[in-house]
C-alpha cells in the first residue's frame, strides 16, 4: 500500500521556492521552509492518524496540518464500488477527537464544498487514474493552504466550511500568470479542468 501526503503542511511559506529547485536541493529547501513556517507559527508537531486495521478500510490519502495540529484521511471502505464512489473521511483535531463522515463524490460540487469533500473528490480522481497525485490531491492541499493564508489565521480553519474551490484555483492561476510562471499557470489550468 502506498500512502501519499505524509508530512503535508498547510502553510504557504513551506511551499515557497519549491517549484524552482530539484532533487535533494528541493527536499532541503522544503524542510527548511517548513521548519521556518512552523517556528513562526509556534507549532512543530501534528499526529498523522492511520487506518483502523479491523475495519478493513484502505487509506488513499492522509495529511497532517502542522499549523493547527489536525489530521485528515480519506479511505476506501471494503464495500467501495467505482459505480458508487463513496469514501470515508476522518478528521482529527489537535486533541485527537475524530469526526467521521461518508462522502459521495458524484454529488460533490467544487464551487461549493468543504475540505473533506474536495479531498475525497480529488482522491477519487487519483484513484480512478484521471490524474496523478500531484495533479489532484496535492493541488487541493495547496489550494487549502492559499485559503488558510487568506484567512490570516490558519488555526481557525474549518474542514467543514464551504468554499468555492473553482474561484480559489482561478485566483491562483491569475497569480501564476501575473508572476510570469506559465508552467505553473498551465498546471493549475489542468486542475481547474478536473473541477469544472
Amino acid at each position: 500500500m502506498s500512502i501519499h501526503g505524509i508530512g503535508t503542511t498547510s502553510h504557504p511559506a513551506a511551499w515557497y521556492g519549491l517549484e524552482k529547485t530539484e532533487g535533494k536541493e528541493a527536499e532541503g529547501n522544503f524542510a527548511k521552509n517548513a521548519a521556518q513556517a512552523l517556528q513562526a507559527a509556534g507549532r512543530s508537531t501534528a499526529t498523522l492518524y492511520g487506518t483502523d486495521e479491523s475495519a478493513g478500510d484502505t487509506a488513499i490519502f492522509m495529511s497532517a496540518d502542522l499549523l493547527n495540529g489536525s489530521s485528515i484521511s480519506v479511505y476506501k471502505t471494503p464495500d467501495f464500488a467505482q459505480g458508487n464512489p463513496v469514501y470515508k473521511v476522518k478528521i482529527w483535531d489537535k486533541m485527537g477527537n475524530v469526526t467521521e463522515r461518508m462522502v459521495d463524490v458524484s454529488k460533490v460540487e467544487p464551487e461549493n464544498c468543504d475540505t473533506a469533500e474536495i479531498y475525497a473528490f480529488t482522491a477519487d480522481l487519483k484513484e480512478s487514474g484521471k490524474g496523478s497525485f500531484e495533479d489532484t490531491v496535492l493541488k487541493a492541499a495547496v489550494a487549502k493552504a492559499v485559503k488558510n493564508a487568506e484567512q490570516k489565521n490558519a488555526g481557525a480553519w474549518s474542514f467543514w466550511e464551504k468554499v468555492d474551490w473553482v474561484k480559489t484555483v482561478k485566483d491562483i492561476m491569475q497569480s501564476e500568470y501575473s508572476c510570469g510562471d506559465l508552467r505553473g499557470y498551465m498546471a493549475w489550468k489542468k486542475f481547474l479542468g478536473f473541477l469544472e
